[in-house]
């Protein structure tokens, strides 16, 4: 890895390999955060994640040089950094329990808004088969899982779109692992609007 990416606007999946081709998304990235966490943890050769821009979008970029040396140059925002790693720590290990423990609606509903926040939008342009790709379930049970968000009115559909509707409805059915993953965002890097 010589480069890290600052979103602007987008939406990054960053995967871990299940099986010698199956990936499942390990954490995600859009306008508050950066790809490239192995520079900043000094393992640039670490190949074990995938990252793939699920929305199209912008991003500033910097070679893993010149990121180290704007850490050394500016402390704030070395520490801005490593606060944001702790952050990808945090919602990574959530996750990865979220998965383990809650129902397919609970964590459907998480990404979701996770997904609007990393966005800054209501409206996510995401298809039913990439959703099963990133949660690693079969297509069908997440095409029934978001009709039922729908007819809770959540959120509404449209072909290749799903927008966000009402968040608190939302935000009630997760889990309390979004709640975790928000208050982190609060706590180390200083808003999180859901």
């Amino acid at each position: 890895m010589d480069q890290a990416f600052f979103v602007e606007r987008g939406l990054v999946s960053v995967s871990a390999r299940v099986a010698p081709e199956q990936w499942v998304e390990v954490w995600l990235v859009g306008s508050e955060g950066m790809t490239g966490l192995p520079i900043l943890l000094g393992n640039a050769q670490f190949p074990a994640f995938r990252r793939v821009v699920q929305v199209g979008g912008s991003a500033l970029r910097i070679s893993a040089k010149d990121l180290l040396k704007a850490r050394e140059l500016s402390p704030s925002f070395d520490k801005l950094l490593l606060r944001y790693a702790s952050v990808v720590l945090l919602q990574t290990s959530q996750s990865g329990a979220c998965n383990a423990h809650h129902s397919l609606k609970q964590r459907l509903a998480r990404w979701l808004l996770l997904a609007k926040f990393a966005l800054n939008e209501n409206e996510l342009p995401i298809t039913h088969n990439m959703l099963s790709r990133l949660l690693a379930v079969r297509r069908p049970s997440v095409t029934t899982c978001l009709g039922v968000l729908e007819d809770e009115g959540s959120i509404r559909m449209d072909r290749g779109l799903i927008q966000v509707s009402d968040p608190g409805k939302l935000e009630a059915t997760c889990c309390h692992c979004h709640h975790v993953i928000k208050q982190a965002y609060v706590r180390l890097i200083g808003r999180f609007e859901s």
